[in-house]
């Protein structure tokens, strides 16, 4: 694993923290490939909550332009066997993924941030689409995620314009989950969401992510169809045996994820 990327698991949560803090973890090839290679190995090894955040008080200043050559020769090419499958990756694993959001979040590094099922950021977090800024326009999924989150003509305008988003407007606009007073506070309630989650249901959790993905990307029928089958599967699990043991106990349910 590159040491532009430090992976630490504290039990069933895994940190996976971009380390390029002398260019504002500024995205290179390496730590994209390495970011979906972790996202794989979570996948096996018990993870149930993924935590990604930036080094040294920032998120990420997008693409590392200065990484190499090899990004100017051939972008298309960059995009399409690095960038891509690592978004893809996040949006595909039915681990839920937490962006950790604190100064610069701008670019590809932004739009890595809106691939993850939850936005948490501190209010000193900034956002911008800032490709237009040098005569690019988005990449990394940006014109999926972004028109999604707080419609399509907020989304062009903040494109167009290359426009620098506080965290107050993209809380506002919806585009984050929850937004805290420092950086400090992000960081306690980026893990005691995390705790949460790993202490839930992890079957029926990883069938609401499918249950949601299917919701955005397909038919209402097929929607229907997807939530039918994955509420037989949670049927089946010991946790929903153990919920409704709970429910009548009136105590606390103690999920194993099984």
């Amino acid at each position: 694993m590159s040491e532009q990327l430090l992976i630490q698991q504290e039990k069933h949560v895994k940190y996976i923290t971009l380390n390029n803090p002398r260019r504002k973890n500024a995205l290179t090839k390496s730590m994209m490939t390495g970011l979906s290679a972790a996202i794989q190995e979570a996948e096996k090894d018990g993870t149930r909550v993924i935590i990604l955040q930036g080094a040294e008080g920032n998120f990420s200043s997008g693409a590392d332009l200065m990484a190499g050559d090899e990004l100017r020769a051939d972008v298309t090419s960059y995009l399409k066997t690095a960038v891509n499958p690592t978004i893809l990756a996040i949006r595909q694993t039915d681990i839920p993924v937490i962006a950790s959001i604190s100064g610069v979040c701008v670019g590809l590094g932004c739009n890595l941030a809106l691939a993850c099922d939850m936005l948490l950021a501190s209010k000193e977090a900034r956002f911008s689409q800032i490709f237009t800024n040098i005569a690019l326009s988005a990449d990394g999924g940006g014109s999926y995620f972004l028109p999604r989150m707080v419609g399509y003509q907020k989304a062009f305008e903040w494109m167009a314009l290359a426009s620098m988003v506080s965290a107050e407007e993209a809380y506002h606009y919806g585009m984050l989950n929850r937004l805290y007073e420092t950086p400090q506070e992000l960081q306690e309630g980026t893990r005691a969401l995390a705790q949460q989650l790993a202490e839930g249901p992890f079957i029926a959790i990883k069938h609401t992510k499918a249950n949601l993905r299917k919701g955005i990307e397909g038919s209402l029928e097929e929607t229907l169809n997807l939530e039918a089958e994955n509420q037989g599967k949670n049927f089946l699990t010991k946790d929903f045996l153990e919920g409704v043991q709970a429910f009548f106990e009136k105590r606390k349910p103690k999920y194993q994820g099984k």
